[in-house]
């Protein structure tokens, strides 16, 4: 029951998982399914395109490459027109990928080794903690096997703005105090601040002026991303899922982890390289693309990249606080998928993941968006109260003139919308809500159901009419 603190909260730069992709399109034997060719742009506007008319996102562009055919497609608007291949979104945690092969980059060079322990990349007086006299090793850091935690210590950080103040005092500052909770390279634990490290590292290693100068030299000019870099602005506004302004991020000396802006047409191009490297990048991309590890759950990840259950396909999301990101290759069959969009939504994983299994003939269908509708106010206000959930806290649930919102203790307010007078879904995570009204209007418990899971939580008192 403890869990449901976490089923509640909107992560940023933390990886879904993808459960199959396209297991069933190939066989043991890598054969494929035969399907008729698609149409490529009517495919695409047929899962992006609800995504911006239900209010899912402000803007979405999506690319596809399947095999010699390359079709990218742009939704919504961003400023006076529509988005493009050249609109530049922040990626966040795609950022991973591309710190990654700088590691593979360097170990083929002969700068370091993968076993190499992070320590000896650190600048003096920067100390990294160890589990037992095991120290953390490079490869660690680039599967999230560390054992450090997914964030550093983040007492005094801005909401809307949370890594902006990590330089490198900051960051090594936090590295004093972090714990290592279990043998290095034992269990895949997701760490923003381990990846962001090993960005860190790398650039103090190779004498560089800062992570985005060592990716420039390194993989963005070799592979001719202009459009892609850390010092860039974004093109399309950040925006939460529910339509709220955001800030765009700032990731300082953890820029590693999620710092990158770029656009679909770069974003393709990279992945395009997964099987059509040039010459000086060909054995860094090979290694990266190695399993590496195999985790509990089935979870398998080479140097960055996960890997899907069907063995094949190499993928990595991405969100910060207004953004969303998705990318998806299956570098065998020569098939990419990027998609990004201005919201906070992880519908987008599900958009990019789908359209990889339509690549392979599979019959999978675009995320069903919910469209809300109209409540009477005064019915809403008859729900406004605080609700006791068992073991975690206080589900307080308030309005303003757009409608209903829902605060669970210690986390942030997310927009509920409505289905029926009575039941609320949530847009940033899958949830929703039903209320139970008593005669009269006025409600007198909820129930959450999230995952199979069915939380009763009683009204307690009136709040935020």
């Amino acid at each position: 029951m403890a869990r449901v603190a976490t089923i509640l909260r909107v992560r940023a730069n933390v990886a879904n998982w993808l459960s199959l992709v396209v297991a069933g399109a190939l066989s043991a034997q890598g054969q494929e399914q035969v399907a008729a060719p698609l149409d490529l742009a009517a495919t695409i506007a047929a899962f992006a395109q609800p995504f911006v008319d239900e209010g899912y996102a402000g803007s979405v562009v999506v690319g596809v490459i399947d095999g010699d055919a390359r079709c990218v497609r742009g939704f919504g608007r961003v400023g006076d027109a529509a988005p493009t291949g050249r609109t530049r979104y922040e990626i966040g945690s795609v950022t991973k990928v591309f710190t990654s092969l700088l590691l593979a980059d360097a170990v083929v060079r002969g700068v370091v080794a993968l076993d190499d322990p992070v320590q000896g990349l650190l600048p003096d007086g920067a100390t990294l903690p160890q589990f037992e006299d095991q120290p953390i090793r490079l490869w660690h850091l680039a599967t999230h096997t560390s054992g450090l935690p997914r964030l550093p210590d983040m007492k005094g950080s801005a909401a809307r703005d949370p890594y902006a103040h990590f330089d490198d005092e900051r960051l090594f500052a936090a590295l004093g105090t972090a714990r290592v909770r279990r043998a290095p390279g034992d269990k895949y634990v997701y760490s923003n601040l381990g990846v962001g490290l090993l960005g860190r590292a790398l650039a103090h290693k190779q004498g560089a002026a800062s992570y985005d100068a060592l990716l420039r030299e390194r993989v963005l000019a070799p592979l001719g991303l202009l459009a892609t870099g850390c010092e860039l602005s974004a093109d399309a506004p950040p925006r939460t899922v529910d339509g709220d302004a955001e800030q765009p991020w700032r990731l300082a000396s953890l820029a590693g982890a999620g710092g990158l802006r770029s656009d679909v047409d770069d974003l393709l191009t990279f992945l395009q390289a997964q099987w059509a490297s040039p010459e000086s990048l060909r054995p860094a991309i090979e290694l990266a693309l190695q399993k590496r590890h195999d985790g509990q759950g089935g979870i398998a990840i080479g140097l960055g990249w996960h890997i899907a259950k069907d063995g094949f396909t190499r993928w990595h999301s991405g969100g910060t606080g207004g953004y969303r990101s998705m990318v998806l290759v299956v570098r065998e069959k020569r098939r990419a998928v990027v998609v990004l969009a201005n919201t906070t939504s992880e519908f987008v994983d599900q958009v990019g993941e789908r359209l990889v299994q339509r690549l392979f003939g599979l019959p999978a269908e675009p995320p069903k968006f919910e469209r809300a509708v109209a409540v009477p106010a005064e019915q809403l206000a008859a729900l406004c109260g605080d609700y006791r959930m068992p073991m975690v806290g206080e589900l307080r649930i308030t309005r303003d003139e757009r409608g209903l919102l829902a605060q669970l203790t210690g986390q942030p307010r997310l927009r509920l919308h409505a289905r029926s007078p009575s039941e609320f879904c949530y847009r940033a995570v899958d949830a929703w809500i039903g209320f139970e009204v008593a005669e009269g209007g006025a409600a007198t418990a909820l129930v959450l159901h999230q995952h199979g899971q069915r939380i009763r939580c009683e009204r307690q008192t009136d709040a935020g009419k």
